[in-house]
């Protein structure tokens, strides 16, 4: 773990501030019945592929189907997936309290996510706690989705925010490379969607966090506050 300061935050979405698990597996569970496909989808079980992304799911389901398949499936998935957004879903515990103590010390920070934008806007303007984002990043906004460092260098030149001072924070190892290969320090939400078989010690993360709320004592520890 590292003691070097951070001035500003950036933030995966799915498995990192929003718990979308329910709602992106049930709707799996509706293509999946679509197709008549035999299944016994539960959140428990399914919820390490979410951020691993929508390919991930449907070959979960789907057993690895060729390529023009695949993406038909995958484009019926969001698009069930589109209609149920908000319905379960909630920030992580903790959530609401971290970005509420960003704000009062006025840490400017954001949201960079792989999510299509026509997904992660009305999920974002829907939670209100997520409202003082500075930015919102989607990886079809910039054209690449992560582990390329792209999406976080467009949103900190957009914010006015050095690399090597920026803490990006995120539950997957794109986003610990995406965050070394953009030159932030990284950091792991280790509530979020990991499987049992990430080796997350592996991915050299500057910082682990087990709740929000370490992310503050981090801070503290750094006279930062």
């Amino acid at each position: 773990m590292t003691n070097s300061k951070f001035s500003s935050v950036l933030f995966d979405l799915d498995g990192t501030l929003i718990d979308t698990a329910v709602d992106m597996i049930h709707a799996l569970a509706r293509l999946a019945d679509n197709h008549q496909i035999d299944h016994q989808l539960n959140v428990a079980e399914f919820r390490q592929y979410i951020s691993k992304g929508a390919v991930a799911l449907v070959k979960s389901v789907f057993n690895n189907p060729d390529p023009a398949l695949l993406e038909t499936l995958r484009q019926q998935y969001l698009a069930i997936y589109q209609q149920q957004l908000n319905t379960h879903s909630k920030l992580f515990d903790g959530i609401a309290e971290m970005i509420n103590h960003l704000d009062q010390q006025q840490i400017p920070w954001g949201i960079v996510t792989n999510k299509p934008s026509w997904l992660a806007v009305p999920i974002v303007k829907a939670t209100t706690e997520l409202n003082t984002s500075r930015i919102l990043v989607c990886a079809d906004e910039v054209g690449i989705a992560k582990p390329d460092p792209k999406p976080l260098l467009y949103a900190a030149e957009q914010m006015g925010l050095t690399a090597a001072s920026t803490l990006y924070l995120g539950d997957a190892q794109s986003d610990i490379d995406a965050a070394h290969a953009a030159g932030m320090q990284s950091a792991i939400a280790m509530w979020g969607y990991l499987a049992p078989e990430d080796k997350t010690e592996q991915w050299l993360a500057h910082h682990r966090f087990n709740q929000p709320s370490d992310m503050l004592k981090i801070n503290q520890e750094i006279n930062l506050l």
